[in-house]
């Protein structure tokens, strides 16, 4: 007897599974929530990328092409200011704009085209031939421009900001080569009818025009003369002008007014510089008015001189630094602070910051530089009329100074140092005569010497009109300091 298919099959002993209709536990509840999430996220992700491939289809082919429009006008400007026809646009034979060139792409093409002018800067390369070749001259031209400038241009010194200028022919040979090593003077190199280039040095005029301007100390000279748009340098000009009369050290006052009257430097109309200092006017609380004008008298090197034609400075300078405070005098019985007893002191010690500039005293010859027990570094000068200087306690003595130099007034010597027997750094000045010591606070404040009789109508003539520059400045009223306002003490403030 057949068994009946729909009847229920008999147990076969294994444990039936669980009915899909049970309830499931939290853990596969949250699986099943997390699988639902991701198949949203795909599917969300699916359409946004659909719809950003149909903007991108529709939209971005206009974008390139207003692009490629504005590429291909930047290359056509680029062409038309290097002067090389009317644009770099290599065309297809319809006449359609295939692919805008790179600016470098265009520049490489303008030094190929006929009646190119373009500029180029020296740049980072090693060698004036390196730059040349950076310039787009071929091995040929560049040795014909190093000929033509051997004698001329020291290619040691050129500097990356330096200019170059390539000028060539109707057959795009090069006619003509220009090297710009400042704003004032250039060499230019040209190719004569027989093909050989020359080289010309060639100024460029300057016109200078002189203008006044006034100003107050606040906390200094340097300061004062930034806040006029001039170089706080040109407080130099002050403190060398006034020193024998002046000292800046001692008797400069915040609310003193300067005045000076200085060269402005144009090229082409375009701002250059400031020149020459031609007046000075310092008109302090302790110092009174005092004026300086600057002349070049017989050809000789230019000074400051007072309106009677006499030097502002003699034949020394009446200081070999600028100091911060006369730390001792000469004093044949002075009473030795290390050795700690009586010892003549010879010369004069000036308190300053160590690495203070040292200068000479006036024009000599160096007879010793170098180490020397207790002065340290040493430097010694002979000077005209038997005088000697001395230079001790120098942290380091400038490079090349050694027995027999010459060296002029003002001329670096060294550095001030605490080397040798010293309790800081100072630099110990020192004066003698036929080998006896002279204190130098009084043999070295004389007054200049006057001018020659033959050169003062012209310094007259251009003192008035320093003089009435001067006069002509919008009046800076002097603001007297109180007592407890101090006085701008150090030198070193008053120049920077």
């Amino acid at each position: 007897m057949s068994a009946d298919p729909s009847s229920p099959k008999e147990p076969s002993g294994l444990r039936p599974l669980p009915s899909v209709k049970m309830a499931l536990l939290p853990s596969e509840l949250r699986a099943r929530r997390t699988r639902r999430l991701v198949a949203g996220a795909v599917l969300g992700a699916l359409v946004l990328g659909a719809l950003l491939l149909w903007i991108a289809r529709s939209v971005i082919p206009s974008t390139w092409a207003w692009m490629e429009e504005a590429l291909g006008r930047q290359d056509a400007q680029l062409a038309a200011d290097l002067g090389v026809g009317d644009g770099l646009l290599p065309a297809e034979p319809d006449g359609g704009v295939e692919q805008a060139l790179s600016e470098e792409e265009a520049i490489a093409l303008a030094r190929s085209r006929p009646n190119a002018r373009y500029e180029t800067p020296f740049g980072g390369v090693p060698s004036f031939r390196g730059a040349l070749l950076e310039a787009g001259l071929e091995p040929e031209e560049c040795t014909a421009i190093e000929g033509a400038l051997q004698h001329i241009v020291d290619f040691r010194r050129c500097r990356p900001e330096h200019r170059l200028i390539v000028e060539r022919d109707e057959n795009a040979d090069l006619e003509r080569f220009e090297y710009h090593p400042s704003a004032t003077e250039f060499v230019e190199v040209t190719r004569g009818e027989d093909g050989v280039f020359r080289a010309e040095q060639i100024r460029v005029k300057v016109e200078r025009t002189p203008i006044a301007r006034a100003g107050s100390v606040e906390t200094s000279i340097g300061d004062g003369l930034l806040e006029l748009g001039l170089p706080a340098g040109f407080a130099t000009f002050f403190v060398e002008a006034f020193e024998g009369q002046i000292n800046f050290a001692l008797q400069a006052r915040k609310g003193d007014v300067f005045r000076i009257v200085v060269d402005e430097e144009r090229v082409d109309g375009e701002f250059l510089r400031y020149g020459r200092v031609h007046a000075l006017q310092y008109d302090g609380q302790r110092t009174g008015k005092v004026q300086a004008f600057y002349h070049e008298a017989g050809g000789k090197v230019g000074q400051f001189y007072d309106d009677t034609g006499r030097a502002m400075q003699g034949g020394w300078l009446r200081t070999p630094l600028r100091y911060d405070r006369l730390s001792s005098r000469f004093d044949p019985r002075r009473f030795h602070p290390i050795l700690k007893r009586r010892i003549p002191h010879l010369g004069l010690d000036y308190a300053a910051a160590t690495g203070t500039p040292v200068w000479a005293a006036a024009d000599g010859r160096v007879t010793f530089a170098g180490r020397s027990g207790p002065n340290g570094n040493l430097v010694v000068l002979r000077h005209s009329g038997g005088f000697e200087t001395a230079y001790a306690h120098l942290h380091r003595i400038k490079s090349g100074i050694r027995p027999g130099r010459y060296v002029k007034q003002r001329e670096l010597i060294g550095f001030v140092g605490s080397t040798g027997r010293s309790t800081g750094p100072h630099l110990h000045f020192g004066l003698k005569k036929y080998s006896r010591p002279l204190d130098p606070l009084t043999e070295l404040n004389g007054p200049g010497l006057r001018m020659a009789s033959r050169d003062l109508p012209s310094y007259k003539s251009a003192m008035t009109e320093w003089k009435v520059l001067l006069a002509g400045i919008e009046n800076v009223p002097m603001v007297v300091a109180g007592a407890d306002e101090p006085l701008v003490e150090q030198v070193d403030e008053i120049m920077d």
